[in-house]
């Protein structure tokens, strides 16, 4: 039980990497007063918000056999979205800014991304004199990837069903905040509906559905130019997905394909106050970002069964891709 504690919390530490990394560009965008601040951000976290969804959605199955009754099986797996490289840049002049230009080049890294100093644009604000000030883009994490890890749990039921759990109860990180995922999933075998699939033993057909929620919080810190209290990054994901499940089993090795639609809410809401020098007012909890994603996916794998121990790898393909990896215990 501790090797799987720590071993969550290794993989968290990672997946988390890119809110810390964000901390202090969320908060020096306030510069650019509230709604450019909301502006920036929104364009900075995109692919945050996106790979989060993405990797949510992954990770439901390693089979599309359904447990018989009774049947179970644990499962610690490992999520790893990546990001496209048309996430990890945008066009600072072509987001819709009211306050500020910038000159010179545009393209400014995304948290995803990454971007020599010198390389970066620096804004220039549209008016002279004033509370605004020139600043110049922060950098991003240099990580397009973002590993999410689970636990989960399924059993068997009758009518060949079978119900799944996932969570990660909430765990903290120090600096990089607190996480805690849950979810729920049901898979229903459709092989005795159609009978040339019954008639093949190998042959697996099932029907999946799942909801995963995810929650973060994530400090803010302030500066001498920013004053910050309770400043904080509070995020929270839904995903839903269902999916077709074909699979052909042997007794050592498996293969598994699935495809089906999928979709994602994340709502990322900068919490606190904060006061900027040159401005008279105090921003209270600023904005919400949101991202949702809508879409059909496909994804193919394998998994090889040694005894009770089932080690399981596949491929998501789509604008984020997902490499998922596991190991479980498994009982049919």
């Amino acid at each position: 039980m501790k090797l799987l504690k720590r071993s969550l919390l290794l993989v968290f530490a990672g997946s988390m990497s890119l809110a810390t990394v964000a901390q202090e560009p969320l908060r020096d965008f306030f510069q650019g007063g509230v709604d450019d601040a909301r502006t920036l951000s929104k364009a900075y976290l995109k692919p945050y918000g996106e790979m989060l969804g993405t990797s949510l959605n992954a990770g439901w199955y390693n089979s599309a056999k359904v447990h018989g009754l009774g049947g179970f099986d644990i499962t610690f797996s490992v999520m790893n979205s990546v990001a496209p490289s048309s996430a990890q840049s945008f066009d600072v002049n072509q987001i819709g800014l009211q306050n500020f230009t910038a000159v010179g080049n545009s393209i400014a890294p995304t948290v995803a991304g990454e971007m020599e100093e010198s390389l970066r644009p620096e804004l220039q604000p549209n008016t002279t004199g004033g509370e605004y000030a020139a600043f110049r883009m922060p950098d991003g994490s240099g990580n397009d990837k973002l590993p999410l890890p689970m636990l989960q749990a399924a059993v068997g039921l009758p009518f060949h069903t079978e119900v799944m759990a996932r969570v990660v109860p909430k765990m903290k990180f120090g600096d990089a905040g607190e996480v805690s995922v849950l979810g729920f999933g049901v898979k229903h075998s459709l092989k005795d509906y159609i009978p040339f699939v019954k008639r093949v033993p190998f042959l697996q057909l099932s029907l999946l559905a799942g909801y995963t929620s995810f929650n973060s919080t994530t400090d803010i810190p302030g500066t001498p130019q920013i004053e910050v209290t309770d400043g904080a990054l509070d995020i929270s994901s839904g995903a839903f997905t269902s999916r077709v499940l074909v699979g052909a089993n042997f007794p050592v090795i498996a293969l598994y394909t699935g495809v089906g639609y999928g979709s994602t809410n994340s709502d990322f809401s900068v919490n606190g106050q904060y006061d900027v020098a040159s401005f008279p007012e105090t921003f209270t909890d600023p904005f919400t970002l949101s991202y949702k994603t809508t879409g059909i996916d496909f994804n193919a794998g394998v998994r090889l069964r040694l005894g009770f121990l089932a080690l399981h790898a596949d491929y998501t393909v789509g604008d984020y891709s997902v490499l998922t990896a596991g190991v479980g215990i498994n009982i049919r």
